[in-house]
């Protein structure tokens, strides 16, 4: 995976949640609460409108899903649990 795409974390209340999801559930959060038309100009940096396919990582503290265009990461949104203050 390349190190120099653009990345967004996203910190959620449901992260506990997520983590018991398969990777098709975790992209539909995704596409419903980032890339959705009426929801992505408010992220910066801002996902990429197009891209053809998407990885999901499981990985300690954070659930990374990479965006693809023809087999190259364009973006990656990093999903993390909510801080409580």
């Amino acid at each position: 995976m390349s190190s120099k795409a653009p990345f967004l974390t996203l910190p959620t209340t449901d992260y506990e949640h997520m983590r018991e999801m398969n990777p098709q559930k975790i992209i539909s959060v995704l596409r419903n609460a980032v890339l959705a038309p009426e929801r992505i100009r408010r992220f910066t940096p801002r996902p990429p409108e197009e891209h053809d396919a998407y990885i999901v990582r499981h990985r300690p503290g954070c659930i990374d899903v990479h965006l693809f265009t023809e087999g190259k990461q364009v973006f990656c949104c990093k999903f993390v649990p909510a801080q409580e203050y």
